[in-house]
């Protein structure tokens, strides 16, 4: 079982007598979180008069023929001396045809993009405006109302979060994938959560999202994409000066990189615009993108 039984399914297997349901779960196996999957496939051996379920952490490699021909070797092994029955591929139309217990389940699993959680990504170098966007963004989502929301700005994760790391490169990334993984844990269980670190890494942010994509939320990646001279003018703390005099090592755009994102949801460049006209950039593809609805909750 890859997937959950439709009233098709169940009629079918209700012409064998006893069966062992094996719910191959793992990542990339089903459509279904392996969570999502175990319970399908216990609501749908509930349904049939006798049944029992074995989940089997089965992950996918990547390639389809190798994947099915692993997952049929597993259930023959725990078939043993008994047959095994492969149920008709049914095409489209499934999710028509799923009993409501099921389709619950399902459900639940794949919201909607509006009820999914959400990590929004905030990245790009100090002094580009991306804290100030993710902070505008969190008002609007605390004025609208009907979502929880978390801020995990990149200072106030180093104070609490991270504290300790100092700002080499591998402890710049275990403070991303720290955020990423508290992120994932928000999207998770229908959550917000709004980010807005440096992250200069491409591999790192890459992580996140899959971090992200895992625990079955939405990532959606906003790069403030403020030329360095712009965040250089700006240099509100003083650090791009004391990197410039080499008192700060390792500082992003000076004498570390910054990975400019290649294919982000969002990309906004703040020079000379206002907090609100930039942040509209970032509704739009939003709204776009089906997640949320926040233009015009102003009036």
């Amino acid at each position: 079982v890859v997937d959950a039984l439709t009233e098709a399914d169940l009629e079918e297997l209700r012409g064998l007598g006893r069966v062992v349901l094996v719910a191959l779960m793992g990542t990339g196996t089903s459509s279904l979180s392996p969570v999502a999957l175990v319970r399908a496939t216990l609501a749908a051996a509930e349904l049939l008069d006798k049944a029992a379920v074995v989940a089997v952490p089965l992950p996918a490699h990547g390639d389809a023929e190798a994947d099915h021909a692993l997952g049929a070797q597993v259930v023959r092994t725990y078939a043993g001396d008994d047959p095994v029955h492969a149920l008709a591929d049914r095409g489209a139309g499934r999710a028509q045809d799923l009993p409501a217990a099921i389709a619950a389940i399902v459900d639940a699993d794949q919201p909607a993009p509006e009820e999914q959680g959400l990590v929004l990504f905030f990245t790009g170098l100090s002094g580009s405006g991306k804290s100030t966007l993710a902070r505008a963004l969190m008002d609007l989502l605390l004025e609208q109302g009907g979502r929880t929301v978390t801020s995990l700005d990149g200072d106030v994760v180093r104070r609490h979060l991270s504290a300790g790391l100092t700002f080499s490169k591998a402890d710049r990334e275990t403070n991303i994938r720290r955020i990423g993984w508290v992120a994932a844990e928000i999207a998770r269980h229908g959550g917000v959560a709004v980010c807005s670190p440096i992250a200069p890494f491409a591999e790192t942010r890459e992580q996140v999202q899959d971090m992200v994509e895992a625990a079955g939320g939405a990532f959606f990646l906003v790069h403030v994409a403020t030329p360095l001279e712009e965040c250089e003018r700006r240099d509100r703390k003083g650090l791009y000066a004391k990197a410039r005099a080499g008192e700060i090592p390792e500082f992003t755009g000076i004498s570390s990189p910054y990975e400019e994102p290649v294919d982000p949801a969002v990309r906004v460049d703040t020079t000379g615009r206002s907090i609100e006209d930039a942040l509209d950039d970032v509704l739009v593809a939003l709204d776009e993108a089906g997640y949320l609805h926040l233009r015009g909750t102003d009036g």
